[in-house]
């Protein structure tokens, strides 16, 4: 399949960055804040996550069944809002994935199947994101594969940052543009690397830090993305800024939204 520019991965060198909180941020930011026809689709299939920040627990049906199931795409497609869609992963293993040489065939069938899923999609929508699987598997090549450009989130500590450097090989060596890094879980520490450290070090620009905020583990407990859920705060706000940016627009607040936050900020 030819890379197509609506087609945006968004990857991280390993788990527990912030990942799938941007996948999901995002994708609920481009639809309502800026009114995208946006497919979410989670690429991540032994670990799945993406339904469970959307509120989709367990679906009857998920991308596996496209594949083996030989399942219409449409029956696999959860509408999340009247602008956002969702193909989810499943959280479970069935029995017949428990052998994991069965699981690493099934998960092979899947992803060389992804460039038939999406040329069947692409058309119906402004932005499809990739959740991928974090680090360098057989299911995160699969989705470099088929991405027309590569977000990489991660985070401003040496371990994070010294595996992003294989991220950016990674997709340089498949060809893949790469968009730019997300900084997640910044607090500003001296113990941290600066925005300037990191662009110099991986020679990728920054396109924007995501400041800690203790509002985001508080939305996934409520399988809300942050940008629903507390739509002022600072991580909300910045997903908004990246989703206009990936867009060519620009975010900012209105003047009743910059009341609703400083009434908001000083309430606390």
């Amino acid at each position: 399949m030819k890379r197509n520019k609506k087609v945006i991965a968004v990857i991280s060198p390993k788990g527990g960055v912030g990942k799938t909180v941007t996948t999901a941020n995002l994708a609920v930011a481009l639809a309502t804040q800026f009114g995208k026809k946006v497919l979410a689709v989670d690429t991540n299939i032994t670990s799945a996550s993406l339904g469970l920040h959307l509120n989709i627990l367990y679906p009857h049906v998920t991308i596996y069944d496209i594949i083996r199931k030989n399942f219409p795409i449409s029956k696999t497609i959860f509408t999340y809002n009247e602008k956002l869609d969702v193909i989810p992963a499943s959280i479970s293993i069935e029995k017949r994935d428990r052998n994991f040489e069965k699981l690493e065939e099934n998960i092979k069938k899947v992803t060389d199947h992804y460039d038939l899923l999406l040329k069947d999609l692409v058309d119906d929508y402004d932005i499809i994101l990739l959740d991928s699987a974090p680090g360098f598997s057989v299911e995160s090549i699969a989705t470099l594969k088929i991405a027309g450009s590569v977000l990489i989130v991660t985070n401003p500590d040496y371990p994070s940052v010294v595996s992003t450097t294989k991220s950016i090989l990674y997709a340089q060596r498949m060809k893949v543009p790469t968009g730019g890094i997300i900084l997640t879980k910044v607090t500003k520490e001296k113990y941290e690397l600066t925005p300037e450290e990191i662009e110099k070090s991986l020679k990728v620009k920054i396109i924007k830090e995501i400041p800690f905020d203790k509002k985001i583990p508080e939305s996934i407990a409520n399988k809300t993305p942050v940008v629903l859920f507390d739509p002022y705060c600072s991580a909300s706000i910045a997903y908004k800024e990246i989703a206009g940016n990936l867009i060519g627009q620009k975010y900012s607040l209105n003047f009743s939204e910059k009341v609703k936050r400083f009434l908001r900020r000083i309430s606390f």
